[in-house]
């Protein structure tokens, strides 16, 4: 099916208007300053002409003039609303959609600010007395209780949500869609242990439902919750659904005849969709556009203040700081590296609080050999701690920008200082190569010798979504290793969904992947799918024991806490993965923005309707 349509033709493809500034200097010949319209907004360009001397192939210098913007002042008007300062288009740019599809069994779970517009979760969420707490007036399910003797839970929906073609919400949908979420053809390998877990869901009265497990899980109400960072809690209109034509086949897809309507919905499930934002249009690869939906049930504890909002994947980090300084873009994903372009022009940037971490990790190494029966350097487990004793994380903190920017702190974003079981004990290991270079001793590699059998061991990365400058903290942790234990590394930079299909399969047991994840609060479900015998990660029988009993505490905040604390303990001490730090987003904001207050552990703009515009 083709996706580069839109669903509206009155909106104006973002091709057509030069990637929004690229092509402007391009065009002007001279120093002269037209007026531009982008999305009925006004913007006077100041240009200069810059002059650059290059020296040919024949030795010639050579004076080379070109015009280059650098003032843009935007003059928006805002339309107030119902008492909340109300402006017509709101524009975000960010780096990254995604996959782009609306299917929650294969949508990916970083970035996806463009469910987030028009979803609703089963469980709410709200951001109080400085935490992330579960809110059950924004979410659909007003109640849930734990059953059966701590097996199974069970949902009470609310009455008063309605879909965006106007059908209301029922417990029918809820049913449908935990059907089709929690399935074992979800893309995301956690999601799909949490499925195998399942024995039986089922309606239990007019606006009741009830999910049984072979076990009790704990973290059951965080997974399918609007805090998590997956989709296993979005619920949609199972009669839209239904009433999708069928499409194309879908190869491996079981059964076919829902497969079929997958692609329809993929495409565009906003009729479907309860959220706050209704999906009018989407340009694939550039642009989701969406109006406020009248009718959103939490709109009174939400109040977004902005009719429209315009989502654009511009993933070129220059091209959104140009835009969020000539008033194109409202809010833009940022980066250390331009945070002092941004704020030099007059911007300013927001961080959001623990929104990625980096993270080290190899699957495997509870194996003694990998497919090939080579042996796997990690199964000892003092190569593990030796490989984190020796890198210092000021050099990637001062890579990054700083503390303020790059913390050391968190355990791999099943431990971050906001989740749920966090201690300071649990925390990258301090900088001791002297400790590191004894531990590879006392395993066998003295200076490195003989490890990885004298051949070069690879550090996998890849470029693409997420935070930037991987490459760069991959090739300085290659060269600590390197320096301090003397082990002959290189690093070899992939593609992310090839790449995440490989280590899954096992293909690079026990070789590192240098990569980030999002963080999150409760880090049940990802201790679950990474360390249990048939984790991707790795399995030790004590960490197993920790994690089962924190999945089975069903208590008070504090001791549920504290079973965390054990469980989180126990995978730290092991060190199958660990990580260097987690990293504060930063946000440049743009003028017309006085204020936003982003929920920390989000990898995307969040809490947007504390926006406060001028």
């Amino acid at each position: 099916m083709q996706r580069s349509l839109w669903f509206k033709t009155r909106y104006i493809p973002l091709i057509a208007l030069g990637l929004l500034l690229g092509l402007v200097a391009v065009a002007c010949g001279s120093s002269a300053a037209p007026e531009i319209i982008i999305e009925e907004r006004i913007v006077e360009k100041i240009v200069e002409v810059e002059k650059e001397v290059i020296i040919t192939k024949e030795g010639k210098e050579v004076i080379v003039e070109r015009d280059v913007m650098v003032v843009a002042t935007p003059t928006p008007v805002p339309t107030p609303m119902g008492g909340v300062k109300t402006v017509d288009l709101f524009t975000i740019m960010v780096t990254s959609q995604g996959n782009e599809i609306f299917n929650h069994k294969y949508n990916s779970a970083e970035n996806n600010l463009f469910q987030r517009l028009g979803q609703v979760w089963l469980i709410g969420a709200n951001f109080k007395d400085g935490g992330l707490v579960f809110d059950p007036s924004t979410g659909v399910a007003s109640k849930w209780e734990i059953v059966d003797n701590g097996l199974a839970w069970e949902f009470t929906i609310r009455d008063d949500i309605t879909f965006h073609d106007g059908s209301k919400l029922t417990v029918d949908d809820v049913a449908f869609f935990t059907q089709w979420n929690l399935n074992e053809e979800s893309l995301g390998v956690s999601t799909v242990r949490v499925a195998r877990l399942v024995t039986d869901r089922e309606v239990t009265g007019p606006n009741t439902f009830k999910v049984t497990f072979k076990s009790p899980v704990a973290f059951y109400a965080a997974a399918i919750s609007e805090i998590d960072n997956t989709s296993l809690g979005i619920v949609n209109s199972k009669a839209y659904w239904e009433s999708l034509p069928d499409g194309a086949t879908v190869e491996n897809c079981t059964p076919v005849a829902k497969c079929l309507k997958a692609q329809a919905y993929e495409e565009n499930a906003g009729p479907g969709m309860p959220g706050a934002y209704n999906l009018t249009a989407h340009l694939f690869a550039e642009e989701f556009r969406y109006e406020r939906y009248d009718d959103y049930f939490a709109a009174d504890l939400r109040p977004y203040p902005f009719k429209e909002i315009s989502l654009r994947l511009v993933p070129e980090v220059s091209t959104r700081v140009a835009a969020v300084r000539a008033g194109a873009a409202d809010l833009i994903e940022a980066e250390s590296t331009v945070v002092n372009q941004i704020e030099s022009a007059g911007g300013r940037v927001i961080y959001a609080q623990e929104a990625v971490h980096i993270w080290v990790n190899a699957n495997g190494c509870n194996r003694e050999v990998d497919n090939d029966g080579v042996p796997i350097m990690c199964f000892d487990k003092k190569v593990r701690l030796a490989l984190d004793y020796a890198i210092d994380k000021t050099k990637i903190q001062a890579l990054y920008g700083g503390p303020e920017a790059f913390l050391i702190a968190g355990q791999h974003g099943i431990g971050s200082p906001s989740g749920l079981g966090y201690e300071d004990d649990l925390g990258p290991y301090p900088y001791e190569p002297d400790r590191a270079r004894e531990l590879m001793k006392d395993a066998g590699y003295p200076g490195g010798e003989g490890f990885n059998g004298g051949q070069t061991f690879p550090i996998h990365t890849w470029v693409g979504a997420g935070t930037p400058l991987m490459v760069e903290v991959s090739t300085l942790i290659c060269q600590m290793w390197s320096q301090e234990l003397g082990i002959d590394c290189e690093v070899n930079v992939g593609e992310e969904v090839s790449m995440k299909k490989t280590q899954y399969a096992g293909d690079i047991a026990g070789q590192y992947l240098v990569r980030t994840n999002e963080n999150t609060f409760d880090g049940g479900r990802r201790m679950n799918g990474r360390y249990n015998p048939e984790g991707y990660i790795g399995y030790d029988e004590t960490v197993h024991n920790a994690i089962q009993a924190a999945l089975a505490t069903f208590g008070t905040q504090a001791e549920r806490h504290e079973a965390y604390h054990t469980a989180l303990k126990a995978v730290h001490d092991n060190h199958f993965d660990f990580s260097p730090g987690f990293l504060n987003q930063p946000y440049g904001i743009g003028e017309r923005v006085v204020d936003w207050q982003p929920w920390p552990l989000a990898p995307y703009p969040s809490a947007l309707w504390t926006v406060n515009i001028k």
